[in-house]
């Protein structure tokens, strides 16, 4: 998200997906199958308390996650009367109404009788354009271009173009939100080898103390015999 033009419209909806897969990772405390064999062979092995620890640090590290992940979606509840402007479907009277009100109060004045006219255009050129894959899969910037640049006229779009003004100054994206989610899968991982390679140095260190506690007692044998 960080390397790319998204609006604050793209980035809220990413924000919303990555949250209802976390939520759901967390009800049905989700973990690979490579990650649940390798822990079902650590609990064969007798270290059930460490599984049980680890299974409570994976719905530990979701909720830390979700957390994080809300703390950054708060502020971006705000702009939620934009939502309409990613073109996905036909705009609505209504949605776009809540946004005049909205900039009314930040200032911006926009001339809602003109704008009416505009979003009916608009309506008919997001309905025509949206059965070409290709406009689809454009980032809502650019479709906003190719609408600007279709109209035969300013006087077309220019209550639009303020809203689109406004939109598109908002900073869409936060580096840190961004960083940590490109980074949980890894830590997942960690987290894992962390205790594994724990529970391994002790078992390490207990056999190595047996071992030359037997040492020990062969050479007193053999001092005795001696």
């Amino acid at each position: 998200m960080e390397k790319e033009k998204n609006s604050i419209m793209e980035v809220k909806k990413i924000m919303n997906s990555i949250h209802t897969i976390l939520l759901e990772r967390k009800s049905n405390n989700f973990m690979s199958l490579k990650v649940k064999g390798l822990l079902a062979q650590k609990r064969s092995d007798g270290l059930g308390k460490e599984y049980d620890q680890f299974c409570a640090d994976v719905q530990g590290l979701y909720s830390t996650c979700l957390e994080y992940l809300e703390k950054w979606m708060t502020p971006m509840e705000e702009f939620s009367t934009f939502t309409w402007m990613d073109l996905s479907e036909p705009p609505e009277w209504n949605d776009v109404e809540a946004c005049i009100k909205f900039l009314g109060e930040k200032g911006v004045v926009i001339d809602d009788v003109k704008c009416f006219d505009q979003v009916t255009n608009l309506k008919r050129f997001t309905e025509r354009c949206n059965r070409d894959e290709e406009f689809s899969g454009l980032q809502v910037h650019q479709k906003w271009t190719k609408y600007f640049e279709k109209a035969k006229s300013i006087a077309c779009y220019s209550e639009l173009l303020k809203i689109a003004q406004f939109v598109f100054a908002l900073s869409s994206h936060n580096a840190n939100v961004e960083r940590v989610f490109s980074l949980m899968q890894s830590q997942l991982s960690c987290l894992f080898v962390e205790q594994t390679n724990r529970k391994l140095l002790g078992k390490i260190s207990s056999t190595a103390k047996y071992r030359w506690a037997d040492k020990e007692d062969e050479e007193e044998k053999q001092d005795e015999e001696d």
